[in-house]
């Protein structure tokens, strides 16, 4: 038979301590109910197991070898609770994220997100462009751009507009050319990939059909905004890349012209979402309608 496991928790904590009195504050029982536990513990076995004094309990030589075998055993069985029925480990959401989006929206936002969701570990990997298999070994993509697939499901998440932007101190030296819209006489940073272009932008605004010298080409937004706050010339950019940059005035417009973009950034998830999916999917969806930035629509 085995002993009564309340007395051997009470016989664990006072030969730890070495004090009924500490051994029942930690057991959040009485003194009282700890004695009687040991008293039961020693009949069971028919050995005195501590020699008590108004200094404390000792213990006997019996139970000095007892000791390790019931620490050990209650030790190993605690642990092994822990894992089979104990607190699950968190639970990880995997995405796939356009470098500019994270940086400039996803990540400032993301602490309201983790004070709704505790529970859950984000794994971010950062892309340029949408992956030719959507949602491959992943969650969640967030992405400039998409790829139609049949597994997944595509909702275009802003309406954007390609702005103009420079240094402030660019547009104090350039500002003759800018008022005259020569855009030719213009320095330029470039993003590679966009498939709408300056003639494009150009020709929405009524602008003379002249191109402007590319400096230089990058292959993400991030990259070329943070050239372009150094001065190194202007950049035809997309508003959500660009928003808080403005709102800090750390970049301006070259000029107040735009035009609505038919690219963007998309929400992509398997047609089928998991709860952990759908926790993200709602709450950026809130984020979305706080009036922070424009409207979410569906792309259908």
């Amino acid at each position: 038979m085995l002993p009564p496991l309340r007395a051997l928790v009470a016989f664990e904590a006072v030969a730890r301590l070495g004090s009924i009195g500490a051994a029942a504050r930690e057991l959040c029982v009485t003194q009282a109910a700890v004695s009687q536990q040991l008293k039961s513990l020693e009949t069971f076995l028919d050995t005195t197991l501590f020699e008590r004094s108004s200094k404390g309990a000792k213990l006997t030589s019996a139970a000095q070898h007892y000791q390790p075998i019931v620490a050990g055993s209650l030790a190993h069985l605690k642990l092994q609770t822990q894992i089979l029925f104990g607190e699950k480990e968190t639970d990880v959401l995997s995405l796939r994220v356009n470098h500019t989006f994270c940086h400039n929206w996803l990540l400032p936002r993301l602490p309201s997100f983790y004070k709704k969701y505790p529970f859950i570990r984000l794994d971010i990997q950062l892309v340029d462009w949408p992956s030719t298999n959507p949602c491959q070994n992943v969650d969640i993509e967030l992405t400039n751009g998409k790829v139609e697939s049949e597994d997944t499901h595509s909702e275009r998440l802003f309406q954007e507009h390609w702005q103009l932007v420079c240094s402030p101190e660019f547009k104090n030296q350039y500002q003759d050319a800018l008022v005259e819209h020569d855009f030719s006489a213009l320095p330029t940073v470039q993003v590679k990939g966009y498939r709408e272009n300056w003639l494009q932008w150009l020709s929405h605004n009524q602008f003379e059909m002249t191109l402007p010298k590319v400096l230089l080409e990058v292959s993400n937004s991030l990259h070329a905004l943070e050239a372009v706050k150094h001065g190194i010339g202007v950049l035809l950019v997309r508003s959500l890349a660009v928003s808080e940059l403005l709102e800090k005035n750390e970049l301006v417009l070259a000029t107040e012209s735009s035009m609505p973009a038919e690219s963007a950034h998309y929400l992509i998830t398997k047609h089928r979402r998991s709860a952990k999916v759908n926790f993200f999917c709602d709450w950026l969806y809130h984020q979305m309608e706080d009036g922070e930035l424009e409207e979410r629509f569906s792309n259908g």
